[in-house]
């Protein structure tokens, strides 16, 4: 063990644990989170819905859509838990999402062993239902990644307390001082402060120390440039980036970094660290947030496009790809660019010359009656 104690809001200060949780928070917080209905032909956006507008432009008077995301991915990085009471009014329609502080929230059941979940605050405790709260707890039991990372966090920050203490004291090495008589304690106290002195701080660093009556300086030495006092640093970032399932490229540890894989790690984090986090939301919000009919042709979902979208190159061969086999038009293709759609851009086309969809099978016919007429003539 450390000795070092991190608490949850204490690890902050560890840049690797703070560069993890903002970096999925970052990633999830940009994302839209988007209000669907489904239709006989596939889908399409819902707006008028009240979850669309607390969702997509303001969950509470308090927060943007981004804050309100990126605040509850960090509690629930943190803490291993998010909790969102939906605010209801008279008539039962939610009017606000409120984020709840994981660290005044307690479990309770009662005696039908229903959940509660109670809310302290200010001398006031709110009580809610578990139907009446969004539910977003990390891994089982709401185990946070902190927790897990709390001992390898708790030598990092011992590591960093030494450092500190290494630069205060500026001496490169540490020894004993030896004496030819035996010294009472007021006397090595003062010994020992005339040397720090003498010795001690980035000031001192160069001056020499002047020893008397017999005393010998012996030298122990620890260099910072000591390789396994490095390699435990590395070792320890690793671990964390690990626990957090983040990309050491993302943590500026490129030490075994390509660009090739680089690409191909933001790819994997997206689809295996963020994704899964996604569809956690997405089911939480489908079943708190409608009711049973509402289920059946409404639902949330994240857009991911832009977290998966490539290069200029790549993307301009997956739209050609798109819109040669029907599956985007035009328009769908200039809103993902965020430009403004066109006149006629809402057709789908294959790739027979890029004739309309809904008459390819005409032309196909009309191409190989051509070719029948040809043939009896000839």
């Amino acid at each position: 063990m450390s000795g070092e104690l991190v608490t949850n809001e204490g690890s902050l200060t560890v840049g690797a644990i703070y560069a993890c949780v903002n970096i999925k928070a970052n990633a999830i917080a940009k994302l839209p989170l988007q209000v669907f209905k489904k239709t006989k032909s596939g889908r399409e956006r819902e707006t008028a819905h009240q979850a669309a507008k607390l969702l997509e432009k303001r969950p509470n008077p308090y927060m943007t859509p981004f804050v309100f995301k990126h605040t509850a991915s960090v509690y629930r990085n943190l803490w291993g838990k998010a909790y969102i009471a939906m605010i209801t009014d008279r008539t039962g329609n939610v009017t606000e999402l409120k984020l709840l502080d994981p660290a005044k929230v307690q479990h309770a059941k009662d005696s039908s062993g229903d959940l509660w979940f109670v809310f302290s605050e200010k001398g006031t405790q709110q009580k809610y239902h578990h139907s009446e709260v969004i539910y977003l707890p990390y891994g089982p039991g709401g185990k946070s990644p902190i927790e897990i990372a709390r001992e390898t966090a708790g030598t990092m920050k011992a590591a960093q307390k030494f450092l500190g203490s290494f630069y205060k004291n500026g001496t490169t090495t540490r020894g004993i001082i030896e004496t030819p008589g035996s010294l009472n304690k007021d006397a090595k106290t003062v010994l020992r402060d005339h040397w720090a002195e003498a010795a001690g701080g980035l000031d001192n660093a160069h001056k020499v120390a002047i020893l008397d009556a017999g005393m010998k300086w012996v030298n122990i030495s620890m260099p910072l440039q000591d390789a396994e006092f490095i390699a435990s640093q590395k070792f320890n970032i690793a671990e964390i980036a690990r626990i957090f399932n983040v990309p050491l490229h993302m943590l500026n540890e490129l030490d075994r970094s390509t660009f090739s894989n680089i690409e191909h790690q933001a790819m994997e984090f997206i689809q295996n660290t963020i994704q899964p986090e996604l569809v956690a939301w997405e089911e939480e919000f489908n079943y708190k947030f409608f009711t049973d009919n509402e289920q059946k042709r409404l639902y949330v979902k994240f857009n991911l496009t832009s977290a998966l979208r490539g290069d200029s190159q790549s993307r301009a061969q997956y739209y050609k790809e798109m819109l040669s086999s029907g599956v985007y038009n035009i328009n769908e293709v200039r809103a993902l660019e965020e430009e403004d759609s066109i006149e006629h851009g809402d057709k789908h086309r294959v790739d027979l010359n890029h004739i309309s969809i809904d008459i390819a099978d005409e032309y196909q016919m009309t191409k190989a009656r051509a070719k029948g007429g040809e043939k009896d003539e000839k």
